[in-house]
């Protein structure tokens, strides 16, 4: 195998996300740039400098047809989802099977190749303190989920580091996949064809602001990623603000954070 820098794991999530592309577009399926990809497309023009994966989204309807059908597009590349019952949490990866990865802060069997991270995006109610509530929600079940396959002795503070070895063991005792279908029941409590408003619930690690107009969501444009166009939705000014508050100012030093993990290519 051969180490990876962190500028050939951008090239090898880049190549996912063309694959990616490539595929919705053929199938006629919605997706748009999310998150921190979406946010280094404003700032940067690509990826952010520090930062070693890629997030789309995609409605509910387009994510459930993606799952099911992407396996076999792509030889080196496989979905990971709970719906296939591969893949830990209420999201889904696309992995490149040619890769291989260890990470300092989770152990299991499943997240060991390099990946870009594909979300649902799920109908929001009106009323904001109902919105609030759906994020609070979910948060607690990701917490106990994260807590799961936890590496023990590994954390950023002294607190996380020492508290794990109390808090995993009940974190396993209640059980990743109750977690994740409590995730997935609270995500799907208003249907995405009748909201008014969507977001990011099921992995929505900011709470109501991830929320959007769905008029707004829906109504693509192209922004501009490490020279290629993508789409994303035109909202994207309102949603990045409801995220990262002044989104164009780099975050002090300390914040700048990674996955911490070293990537291999396995070489045949």
């Amino acid at each position: 195998m051969r180490k990876l820098d962190i500028e050939n794991i951008k090239k090898i999530e880049l190549q996912i996300l063309f694959n990616f592309d490539a595929f919705c577009k053929a199938k006629n399926l919605k997706y748009y740039l999310a998150g921190g990809t979406l946010l280094g497309s404003i700032r940067h023009k690509g990826f952010i400098p520090w930062d070693d994966d890629i997030d789309v989204c995609m409605p509910r309807k387009d994510y459930l047809k993606f799952v099911k059908s992407f396996d076999g597009y792509d030889a080196h590349l496989k979905v990971h989802s709970n719906l296939k019952g591969n893949f830990g949490a209420p999201f889904a990866k696309i992995v490149d099977t040619r890769t291989r990865i260890d990470s300092k802060y989770v152990q299991n069997d499943i997240d060991t190749h390099l990946w870009i991270d594909v979300f649902p995006v799920d109908g929001l109610p009106e009323n904001i303190a109902d919105v609030e509530k759906i994020y609070q929600r979910c948060n607690f079940y990701r917490r106990l989920l994260l807590l799961t396959d936890a590496k023990l002795g590994e954390g950023t503070t002294a607190f996380h580091k020492y508290s794990k070895y109390l808090l995993k063991p009940l974190a396993r005792i209640y059980g990743k996949q109750r977690c994740i279908d409590n995730i997935e029941k609270i995500a799907e409590q208003y249907p995405y064809e009748s909201a008014e408003y969507a977001g990011i619930i099921t992995w929505g690690l900011y709470g109501a602001g991830e929320r959007m107009l769905k008029s707004e969501f829906e109504q693509a444009v192209e922004v501009e990623f490490e020279g290629h166009k993508f789409p994303a939705f035109s909202c994207w000014d309102s949603y990045l603000k409801g995220l990262y508050g002044n989104y164009m100012q780099l975050p002090p030093v300390e914040k700048r954070r990674t996955h911490d993990m070293t990537a291999y290519l396995i070489e045949k």
